[in-house]
């Protein structure tokens, strides 16, 4: 007989004791939807492990049963409106038990292949270990009951190559919240080594250790129209690259910081390639001429390095254009069952958008443009744009086939190439398949953070990544805190601090036809002497800011509360803290006063920095 939501809350408040006895007991209702619509339910017993209890579905009985959907829902996943807790989800939304009714699905922004939820009778730590790249999670509220769901979905794309396997982690005492959720993921990926600390990788590494207590200054230098008007670019047809900050023109910004007194930075050149930001890829050479060249770009470079700071570049391993010289279909992913290729609708400077398998990217083109570009005296975290910020989808060319688990694999053989020519790799996203690989992530969350969720299930948003990842991967939380000081709503810059981002610059950020710019209506620009000042004046505000913590990179986030309305505190692993006071009144927090509208670093020998007490 199936039972209502509302048994199956009763029976849970009823049995869910964390003994070994009740665990033993544990289990998870599987909704199958079968490929005519049907659905067909199971219950299974969840088997004990450690600290909790795991759900193995065999492959051979997820191929058998032919279902395009499956649900997994284990029985103590529940909670009722009005109780104490909340759910996670890896894309750092939270949401607490507040609607009678309501829905979110997510399968895009799975960050992370874990989630987690807080009841008064048991917090836990779901963590994807089979199939981790090909499911979504559900969070359904239904007559004032709630449930947590992961939903593995099938397709004509989706192949299941290995057994789906969820382990739940039960967490007690001062780890039963968001803060210990999070501890207990990043356990587990520093445990089987998919995650190196960044403390441990720049011990011998002075040019990561460089970048990551250094903010990164991005900077297009030259595009052609993006969408481009013409789809099908060959080199008679193609659109005119736009020129904006040549070569010189960099060395004049170097110059700039030095005079203003920026002590640190790394430039990251955007756009240096032929046909400028994403015109020709995979081809990259010649330097685009327009900016002056190969030697003046390396002249640039090597001014840069002499003033103290680092330089790297910008590439691709993803997107690809026919307009390219090293055009070829066989590495393209994008294909009918005939072999002949699908014409997407995405159209980019290079003309319409295609992409590379990473098999095919790293075994024809990754080494050996390493190489290459290493000679153009790059050093620092080198930038693969997009990798990171998109899911994994499998390759369907039979000459390079992959499912999701071999293209991580790639993807990862690419980061480390980048890594080892460089220093250190970094990319656009937040995905964590390249943990052990990737040092940076431009954007973790692309939301905007002081707008309303868009999702009346989601509260709001913590720094559920960066509780697993800081001191690991390097981050800007939020695409909307890039060049933060220019940004006049300073609650920006105090988020920035709360949630451990680097800090970030990017000069012509805006490049966009007809879309408003994704990193804020606030831009630096070079196109005259007075604005490439103002924007040094903004880089040297942020150098300072982040000067007073950068050295926090090295360290684990372990916790983050809040500690009253608009003030939150972030301890590091090393006892320190931050704690952001966003009221229009000073706060004091532990015997220490935090001004209003304002960051400050509590040094770990505060005795009273953990204190609640706020006057």
């Amino acid at each position: 007989m199936k039972m209502s939501p509302q048994i199956k809350f009763a029976l849970a408040c009823a049995t869910v004791v964390l003994t070994a006895e009740v665990l033993a007991s544990a289990t998870a209702t599987l909704n199958w939807t079968l490929s005519d619509g049907k659905v067909v339910t199971e219950t299974q017993e969840l088997q004990l492990f450690a600290d909790g209890v795991a759900l193995t579905v065999s492959r051979d009985k997820i191929l058998s049963m032919g279902a395009r959907e499956l649900a997994v829902t284990p029985d103590f996943a529940t909670a009722k409106k009005g109780e104490d807790g909340y759910w996670v989800m890896p894309n750092n939304t939270k949401g607490t038990y507040r609607l009678d009714n309501g829905r979110l699905f997510q399968n895009w922004s799975i960050y992370m292949p874990m989630f987690g939820m807080k009841t008064p009778r048991l917090t836990y730590c779901a963590i994807v270990t089979g199939m981790p790249y090909s499911f979504g999670i559900e969070v359904l509220a239904k007559d004032g009951i709630y449930t947590q769901s992961a939903v593995f979905l099938a397709s004509k794309d989706i192949e299941f190559y290995e057994d789906i396997r969820i382990e739940y982690h039960f967490l007690e005492g001062d780890a039963a919240d968001y803060s210990g959720i999070a501890r207990c993921y990043r356990k587990y990926q520093l445990d089987r080594g998919a995650a190196i600390p960044l403390a441990e990788k720049a011990k011998d590494n002075p040019v990561l250790a460089y970048a990551v207590t250094n903010m990164e200054v991005r900077i297009r230098q030259a595009w052609k129209q993006a969408p481009s008007p013409v789809l099908e670019q060959v080199t008679r047809n193609e659109p005119p690259v736009k020129a904006v900050v040549p070569f010189d023109r960099v060395k004049d910004i170097v110059d700039e910081c030095r005079r203003q007194g920026v002590g640190g930075a790394e430039f990251c050149l955007v756009g240096w390639n032929v046909g400028g930001h994403d015109g020709r890829f995979p081809q990259i050479f010649p330097v685009e001429p327009s900016l002056g060249g190969e030697e003046k770009l390396k002249e640039c470079v090597r001014h840069a390095q002499c003033n103290g700071y680092q330089v790297t570049g910008h590439s691709s391993f993803r997107d690809c254009y026919m307009i390219a010289d090293t055009w070829d279909s066989e590495y393209v992913v994008e294909k009918n069952p005939d072999g002949t290729l699908k014409r997407g609708k995405t159209a980019w400077s290079g003309g319409r958008l295609y992409t590379m398998c990473p098999q095919r990217a790293y075994e024809r083109f990754c080494p050996k443009q390493c190489a290459e570009m290493k000679t153009l005296g790059f050093k620092g975290l080198f930038y693969v744009d997009v990798t990171t910020s998109r899911p994994l989808f499998p390759c369907p060319d039979v000459r390079h086939r992959l499912n999701n688990g071999q293209r991580a694999v790639w993807e990862n053989n690419i980061m480390h190439e980048l890594g080892e020519t460089f220093g250190g790799a970094a990319s656009e996203g937040a995905f964590d398949f390249c943990a052990r690989t990737c040092e940076s992530a431009l954007t973790v969350q692309w939301a905007k953070p002081f707008d309303p969720p868009s999702s009346p299930m989601v509260d709001g948003y913590i720094p559920l990544w960066q509780l697993v990842y800081h001191g690991i991967i390097v981050s800007t939380p939020f695409r909307t805190m890039i060049n933060c000081p220019a940004n006049p709503d300073k609650r920006y810059a105090l988020k920035l601090a709360e949630f451990g981002g680097r800090t970030t610059f990017y000069w012509h950020s805006w490049f966009v036809t007809g879309k408003p710019p994704s990193m804020g209506t606030w831009d630096l620009e070079a196109t005259t002497d007075g604005k490439m000042r103002q924007g040094v004046a903004w880089m040297k505000e942020g150098f300072d800011e982040y000067a007073a913590r950068s050295h926090l990179q090295f360290c684990f986030m372990d916790r983050h509360e809040k500690v009253t309305d608009g003030v939150f505190r972030t301890t590091y692993s090393n006892g320190e803290c931050i704690v952001v006071n966003y009221n229009d009144t000073p706060a004091t927090v532990g015997g220490v006063e935090i001004p209003s509208m304002s960051a400050k670093l509590v040094l770990a020998e505060s005795e009273n920095n953990n204190n609640d007490q706020v006057q």
